[in-house]
């Protein structure tokens, strides 16, 4: 039977990768968008039946789009945001709160909306965090700690909810506009040497996308509570 999945930034980049190559695959996808784009809307055309797409922010619409699926087999918790930059020093408090409303209050309110479903189904959730979390970065520090909180949120999470595989995943340094970001916004926030080296490794969304993929379809109760890199084993071995 073809899991029905949900993907938040589903417009672009990660979100958008994940969502065509499940479609490809037969899944069912309730994708949500914040900005239209030509990319999604096609998608929408070539697996008519398959895909819908819910317009709005992540942080105000999380309802609408879990209650479009009838039943849930997996969620994919992608949207996120990267402004501003800056040091703990600089940064105004209201920046912290806005990363953090996005990268973390949403995803638990999504969570709250979902579980219902996701328990009913054994269902899945994938939470993309990123490597910034693991390690001190100047100039991201706000964005960091969000996603060094949603990677603790997913060990909650597995512990909590025995019946939900949980998994947190870091998609590698991926070509996409937030991390473009890092080239404009981050001149003269983050070490140059750093920011030239991440900018200068990138991978395509197609790589990360595959591997949401193969968690999604192929990962076991065995995953729930770890953090994952995108080329860890375990994950080349489904």
């Amino acid at each position: 039977m073809s899991p029905t999945v949900l993907i938040t930034g589903a417009s672009r980049g990660i979100g958008l990768a994940a969502t065509e190559i499940m479609l490809a695959d037969g899944a069912k996808v309730v994708a949500l968008q914040r900005t239209s784009t030509a990319a999604l809307e096609a998608l929408s055309t070539k697996y008519p039946g398959s895909l819908q797409i819910v317009k709005g922010n992540f942080a105000e619409d999380v309802s609408s789009a879990v209650a479009l699926a009838e039943s849930l087999d997996a969620v994919v918790l992608n949207a996120a945001v990267n402004l501003p930059f800056g040091t703990i020093a600089t940064i105004p408090l209201d920046g912290y709160r806005g990363i953090f409303e996005v990268n973390v209050f949403a995803v638990v309110q999504f969570l709250q909306l979902a579980l219902p479903k996701l328990r009913k189904a054994k269902g899945k959730v994938i939470l993309v965090s990123s490597g910034a979390g693991e390690i001190g970065v100047k100039g991201i520090g706000a964005y960091a700690a969000s996603k060094a909180a949603l990677t603790q949120l997913n060990r909650t999470l597995a512990v909590e909810e025995p019946e939900i595989t949980a998994i947190a995943l870091h998609p590698g340094i991926v070509r996409t506009v937030m991390a473009e970001a890092v080239k404009t916004e981050g001149h003269g926030h983050m070490d140059p040497a750093l920011a030239k080296e991440w900018t200068s490794n990138y991978i395509e969304p197609d790589v990360p996308g595959l591997v949401i993929r193969n968690l999604v379809f192929k990962a076991g109760p065995d995953f729930s509570g770890k953090y994952l890199h995108y080329n860890d084993p375990l994950i080349e071995s489904l």
